[in-house]
């Protein structure tokens, strides 16, 4: 299977200033919901609320306006982080479905729908914040993606209250607690891969996370599913343009009187990613194609005992 050719200087141009105006608008929208209930925001103060991150620990997302300036700070190398990482691993294989658990601002879906698959995805988000949901709502740019947010976390889909099996890929965009430890509950709504060789799984976690994304991968290795893991410096190159310009999220971050200017990719989040089953149904030589992606590393597949 040839490489997946990736998008000239002049098309990602293109697309980031797409992502520039889908996050803008959204801003714009929110904020006239806000307005319409009469709520007003200082907004560098819910940005140093959002410094809390750094230390390891959750802000409050629920305090209205919050999302609006997490979305303005952080969602544009979001959405790339996503985007570079499924740009990586898709292939020639075009989920027709997404489960997206930690939903947040809607990076998952601006992300798919700037991939321009050829086939609609439906995406349903999973979010414990009513606010981070509302955000999510006012995106108008998905020409390729349709949402539909609902309030709840990953403990929903440990619980059995949300299935795994209808959906093609299952994304967990950052959305573990730096405390999480309540792994066989999760692991049995994920399942073996026998049987699932059709759908794959894709985890974004900042590196502050990294043991238990280590952890999470064990437990997935021991249930037989194939997994390839890698960083924010393997992504293609493409994606980490430093010179591109935020012009319509710099109009709103300036109305709101914000100090500093919205970040591009470059210097990266530094994510980690893992990815379960890598090269989804149909394709033979999994082992190989996995191989490539690690460079060498040959990836972890134990069969469980009987």
């Amino acid at each position: 299977m040839p490489p997946r050719q990736g998008p000239n200087s002049y098309e990602w141009r293109r697309l980031h200033e797409r992502l520039d105006r889908a996050v803008a608008e959204s801003a714009r929208i929110y904020l006239q919901k806000l307005a319409s209930h009469r709520i007003r925001i200082k907004a560098q103060e819910l940005s140093d609320e959002l410094d809390e991150l750094r230390l390891g620990r959750e802000p409050d997302y629920d305090i209205p306006g919050l999302p609006l300036v997490y979305a303005l700070k952080y969602m544009p190398r979001r959405v790339v982080s996503i985007f570079g990482s499924l740009f990586r691993v898709l292939g020639n294989w075009y989920q027709g479905s997404a489960l997206d658990i930690g939903s947040g601002t809607g990076a998952t879906a601006l992300a798919l729908d700037l991939l321009n698959l050829p086939r609609h995805i439906n995406l349903v988000g999973i979010e414990p914040s009513r606010e981070m949901i509302l955000f999510s709502q006012c995106s108008r740019y998905r020409d390729r993606v349709s949402t539909d947010y609902r309030q709840g976390s990953i403990a929903d889909l440990a619980k059995g209250s949300m299935s795994f099996e209808p959906f093609d890929l299952c994304v967990f965009s950052a959305c573990f607690p730096y405390s999480f430890d309540d792994w066989s509950p999760l692991m049995s709504a994920l399942g073996d891969y026998q049987g699932r060789g059709s759908k794959m799984i894709l985890v974004v976690e900042p590196d502050a996370k990294h043991e238990l994304l280590t952890s999470f991968r064990r437990r997935l290795t021991a249930r037989g599913w194939p997994t390839v893991a890698f960083c924010c410096h393997d992504l293609p190159d493409f994606v980490k343009d430093n010179d591109l310009p935020l012009r319509e999220m710099v109009s709103v971050w300036r109305r709101l009187g914000l100090d500093g200017s919205p970040k591009t990719w470059w210097n990266p989040p530094d994510d980690k990613f893992l990815v379960a089953n890598p090269k989804p149904a149909g394709l033979r030589n999994v082992r190989a194609v996995t191989e490539r992606l690690e460079e060498g590393s040959e990836p972890v597949r134990v069969r469980r005992a009987n």
